[in-house]
């Protein structure tokens, strides 16, 4: 069925917000105007995402819902993909723009990457940990996949020292000492752990890696769109983060690279979508001028897609999702969506505590996620899933990662739910 601007609005009527101005694009490919939007304004937000109605839908921090409003966007965008001049074509650096005003970053300091490891992969090469004797220091709380990748570059030479945990977080003196000046070439961390919601302070972190010559990466995918995220003083050389969680459209995610630390790096591999021009200059071809090289007058373009640009663009349904989620977050602003969270995580924790649980998340931690100790959690994902309450059981340990969508009644349902682990 072909979406129009008349089927759009039909659509949207019956959601909390408006869409209007949607362009006749006629046949040109370029980027549209972004519609006017109109937001909701009060939290929680159930009705943007009805699909939680019967569910208390309890883990953004394994998958975040899209909003219906970037559903409908979404739609019309598969629209103009079928040859629909009404449709809505996204425009990658208005997204990359609005992301970078969302972390505090220049947009010359984004580009989009297929997804965090692979942002923290190529970080990983630029400084040259592939190097003999390279060394790297992360921590027990670090992304799982992360150290996978390092545990695996260990066993081809890479030196690797890993921080314990220490009454659920790492300390930062434990982190300082493991850093060895001249030697250690990067300090790879997650801003907010995925297991247990420990945050890093990434400031003081930067301070004591850059003390002793060391760069400093951090995932931040636990992070940007739930908390006030401030890279360009977090101090941080890179972050990256994918958008399938808190920034609420899956497909692709986001790299950050400071500008003063791109010239200290070495390009991770090399990509014509890194240059300014579509085509250089040849002098292999019939009529070319002669040249010294073969190819000439080329360039890399500015800032990090000029050395870590792939040709890569998301498709149009991820695009499309994050031409609205992301004003949605900007909307609310992390600030006050960070506030409505912490008032559940903050009954939650000390419901838990009194009866009689055992937290693996710091009682002191502002980010969304809250954890408990139990032993081979999995076994309880079926009596979650029978009384509608959704969470992460892996591992030895239940955690729960509330977002705008909730409200007290669902962090109760999941108290009601939770097994007899003590007594």
């Amino acid at each position: 069925m072909s979406l129009n601007r008349r089927s759009l609005l039909k659509g949207a009527g019956a959601l909390p917000f408006a869409l209007r101005g949607l362009p006749a694009l006629a046949q040109q490919r370029a980027a549209s105007p972004l519609p006017q939007l109109t937001f909701p304004t009060s939290l929680p937000d159930k009705a943007s995402f009805p699909q939680f109605r019967e569910t208390a839908y309890l883990d953004g921090a394994a998958q975040h819902a899209r909003p219906a409003g970037a559903n409908v966007l979404i739609r019309h965008a598969a629209s103009f993909e079928a040859g629909d001049p009404d449709g809505f074509r996204p425009d990658q650096n208005r997204i990359r723009a609005n992301f970078a005003k969302l972390v505090n970053a220049d947009v010359s300091e984004i580009v989009m990457v297929p997804s965090t490891q692979a942002g923290e992969s190529f970080i990983a090469s630029a400084v040259g940990l592939h190097e003999k004797g390279a060394h790297v220091v992360s921590d027990y709380l670090h992304f799982v996949g992360s150290q996978e990748m390092y545990t695996d570059m260990s066993r081809r030479g890479l030196e690797v020292t890993w921080v314990k945990i220490k009454d659920n977080r790492i300390p930062l003196e434990d982190l300082d000492r493991a850093i060895i000046k001249g030697k250690t070439k990067l300090v790879a961390v997650s801003h907010t752990a995925f297991v247990n919601g420990f945050q890093h302070d990434l400031k003081k972190v930067s301070e004591m890696a850059h003390a002793k010559g060391a760069m400093v990466y951090a995932d931040v995918i636990q992070a940007a769109g739930n908390q006030p995220l401030d890279l360009a003083s977090s101090g941080v050389d890179a972050a990256c983060c994918a958008t399938y969680k808190w920034l609420m459209s899956s497909g692709t995610a986001f790299l950050y690279v400071r500008k003063s630390s791109q010239e200290k790096m070495q390009p991770p591999f090399y990509h014509f979508s890194q240059y300014t021009r579509l085509l250089p200059e040849t002098h292999m071809y019939p009529f070319d001028k002669p040249g010294v090289q073969i190819v000439d007058d080329y360039q890399n373009k500015a800032g990090a897609p000029g050395m870590f640009s792939m040709g890569y663009e998301p498709n149009t349904a991820t695009m499309a999702g994050l031409e609205y989620s992301l004003p949605y977050i900007a909307g609310f602003g992390p600030e006050k969506i960070q506030a409505h969270v912490q008032t559940l995580t903050r009954y939650a924790k000390e419901e838990l505590v009194k009866r009689g649980y055992t937290l693996m998340t710091p009682m002191d931690a502002t980010s969304p996620i809250v954890t408990v100790v139990a032993q081979n959690a999995q076994q309880y994902a079926d009596s979650f899933r029978k009384v509608g309450v959704k969470v992460t059981t892996r591992w030895n340990h239940i955690r729960i990662s509330p977002s705008v969508y909730n409200d007290m009644a669902d962090v109760e349902r999941f108290l009601g739910a939770m097994p007899k682990l003590v007594g």
